[in-house]
């Protein structure tokens, strides 16, 4: 999905008296498409090092991470910088569905899907589930060229909203995902805002040996989403491959395409 048919345009109809169409008012971003070129034979580079490289000045590009915007001469932003070194080892690279700043209308999709109101979070789910599959359909081979074998949604941490978290059923109504399991849960530590944990969550043998794509619904320093790849990898997964429908950033985003498809 390029990046003009996110801006105003109106993502999908569900149903001939569904909901209105929800206008997603960011920017889709490319799949893959955002990692830099390995560090030349010889270089000394830790797993988590991101240094300044020096004549760069003016507008950052792209975290090779997240996609949000990199300071100049950084491939990663201040957020998977932070996250990474508390982890200690990479992270997983995420593809975000479109970045999203408020207000616009998919904030207001990705908070009220979640809403105590049946009515709001219903209509607003099915706006997000026909956006997720129109963009997981058209992305599939660029995501994941070797295929996946099933789906994991991040749970709310130990402590925070009850399980199930709403966007296991959003998923669970996806045309195009794979097949959802229920093989992560709350760990014994606490994770919060660039504050991973290794243990912020567990997952099950179910994931030994899969080919995993890992689901959220919003990526801010992406601490939640990195611990929860941390332990699927501990459990054996074999390949995760990460999906968020938003990514939260203050200012705008760098205009990239998928380098696979060119949309």
């Amino acid at each position: 999905m390029t990046a003009d048919a996110l801006d105003g345009e109106h993502v999908d109809r569900v149903g001939r008296h569904g909901p209105a169409p929800l206008t997603v008012a960011a920017r889709s971003l490319p799949l893959r498409c955002r990692r830099v070129s390995a560090p030349a034979t010889g270089t000394r580079r830790g797993p988590t090092a991101d240094r300044p490289r020096d004549g760069h000045h003016g507008r950052g590009g792209a975290c090779r991470i997240c996609a949000a915007r990199a300071a100049p001469g950084f491939s990663t932003c201040t957020s998977c910088r932070a996250v990474a070194v508390s982890l200690g080892r990479p992270l997983v690279p995420v593809t975000p569905v479109a970045v999203v700043a408020r207000p616009s209308p998919l904030y207001r999709a990705l908070r009220q899907y979640k809403s105590g109101e049946p009515e709001v979070a219903a209509r607003q789910s099915a706006r997000l589930v026909s956006l997720l599959d129109r963009f997981f359909a058209r992305h599939v081979e660029c995501i994941a060229p070797g295929g996946l074998d099933l789906c994991v949604v991040v749970p709310s941490p130990y402590g925070a909203r009850p399980p199930p978290h709403p966007l296991a059923a959003l998923v669970a109504a996806s045309r195009s995902l794979p097949p959802l399991v229920d093989a992560l849960f709350p760990g014994t530590s606490p994770v919060a805002h660039r504050r991973p944990s290794a243990d912020g969550y567990r997952a099950t043998n179910m994931v030994s040996g899969r080919r995993v794509l890992l689901v959220d619904d919003v990526y801010t320093s992406g601490a939640h989403l990195q611990s929860a790849a941390v332990a699927l990898a501990a459990a054996g997964a074999e390949v995760v491959r990460a999906v968020v429908l938003g990514r939260f950033v203050r200012d705008d985003a760098p205009r990239l395409r998928c380098p696979r498809c060119r949309r």
